[in-house]
């Protein structure tokens, strides 16, 4: 049967090479799609390294004297200083005194904010690099949002004043600059500086990850900085958190205490759940451009392969009525075309694996996909292509199994 199948494709190949050419284009597609989502999807389960649920977001907006105003920060003094470290002191008595708060950090990006700092940073004794995303934050945040020491410490207010900047590395960072040894204790230092003396940074902690930007961040290195109360830029964003059930109209008494401290400032309140939804509505938007056009594509592709295979088997009625006339049943015409159609859609995407298995094998997507993934993806986009082949088989395959050897006699 198989060898009968064989020979009968390859006596059409000129026609089965464009069903063929059509198939790969579409498989190729599809497999890109497949490989977007089966990414994202596992960026979803991964761990955030933080918490959402009963965290509120502030961030303070407008131009305060020796605290917000960037024109003074050239002009501070050990009074200006002192200054900021008593206003955000007050911040943090009066959000405490509140019996909803639990804690209070002020932080340089609070989750899901959409904002990043990128730079490099280097092992103090080597020169290799590594980009990171990298934040401030003050010694109450891993509190406030809940995240979990791996190894080492967090920042602490006895740190302040020390003259040592300190930071906490994620696993990623620990993994590309201390392979094989422990980064607690070790130093660090901006890649980008052209000092010959750069300023050396002491790793404190290890957290597993800070995926801050939202469930669909990838695995980044992140390098968190510990801030200074009396720091010549201060941090305007906080995250507090409270206590479970707090209701949504907080908010209200939560801006009055705000006001109680400077009536001056502008203070933009949100939940971090709010946060998170909006990152997912965004998300979803830039998901569905490709989606659309997969569908679509696949849409055309189907219409153009139902059309193609019809056409295929009313030109073969003299070949099908002949088989008929010499005892092949419904279901083996039946099978013949399903069948056919399965081959050439099998060897069309055999051919694009010949293709995109060279992706994993030179790393050049490693980000995106791993070899596991890269399976997965396969599977799932070469089972859409065997689905859309075989329904568009079905109509003509029925079509041609209705087929008597009379039909045959009457073809011209």
């Amino acid at each position: 049967m198989l060898q009968h199948l064989l020979k009968t494709m390859w006596k059409r190949k000129g026609k089965n090479l464009m069903i063929s050419v059509e198939i790969l284009l579409i498989f190729v597609v599809v497999f890109a799609v497949v490989v977007g989502i089966v990414y994202n999807l596992r960026l979803n389960q991964t761990p955030l390294g933080f918490e959402y649920q009963d965290r509120w977001s502030i961030h303070l907006d407008g131009k305060v004297d020796g605290f917000l105003n960037p024109d003074l920060v050239a002009k501070t003094s050990e009074q200006t200083r002192h200054q900021t470290r008593e206003l955000i002191d007050q911040f943090h008595r009066n959000l405490k005194a509140m019996p909803e708060v639990d804690a209070v950090s002020f932080v340089q990006y609070y989750p899901y904010s959409f904002s990043a700092f990128r730079s490099q940073m280097r092992k103090s004794e080597s020169n290799k690099k590594v980009d990171i995303l990298s934040l401030n934050m003050d010694s109450e945040a891993s509190e406030a949002l809940g995240i979990k020491m791996l190894r080492g410490r967090w920042f602490s207010k006895h740190d302040e004043g020390s003259g040592i900047k300190l930071a906490v590395i994620n696993q990623s960072v620990a993994d590309a600059l201390f392979a094989n040894e422990d980064p607690i204790g070790k130093t660090i230092t901006s890649a980008n500086s052209k000092s010959e003396n750069p300023e050396l940074i002491k790793v404190i902690g290890v957290v597993d990850q800070y995926r801050y930007l939202g469930e669909f961040m990838g695995n980044d290195n992140i390098v968190l900085f510990a801030q200074e109360s009396d720091a010549l830029v201060p941090l305007t964003n906080l995250v507090i958190k409270v206590k479970p059930g707090t209701p949504r109209n907080f908010e209200i008494k939560l801006h009055q205490q705000l006001k109680q401290v400077r009536s001056d400032i502008d203070y933009q309140i949100a939940t971090l759940t709010e946060g998170r939804d909006e990152m997912l509505r965004q998300k979803a938007m830039f998901f569905v451009p490709p989606v659309v056009i997969a569908v679509f594509l696949l849409l055309m592709v189907s219409f153009g392969l139902f059309g193609v295979l019809w056409q295929n088997v009313n030109s073969r009625i003299p070949e099908l009525g002949l088989r008929r006339a010499i005892g092949a049943s419904t279901a083996q015409i039946y099978g013949q075309i399903v069948t056919e159609q399965v081959l050439i859609s099998s060897l069309a995407m055999a051919v694009g694996m010949l293709f995109l298995i060279q992706l994993p094998f030179t790393g050049i997507f490693a980000k995106f996909m791993d070899w596991n993934s890269f399976f997965v993806s396969a599977g799932i986009a070469m089972a859409i292509i065997f689905t859309v082949s075989i329904i568009c088989a079905l109509y003509p395959a029925w079509v041609a199994s209705r087929m008597s050897p009379t039909d045959a006699l009457h073809y011209e």
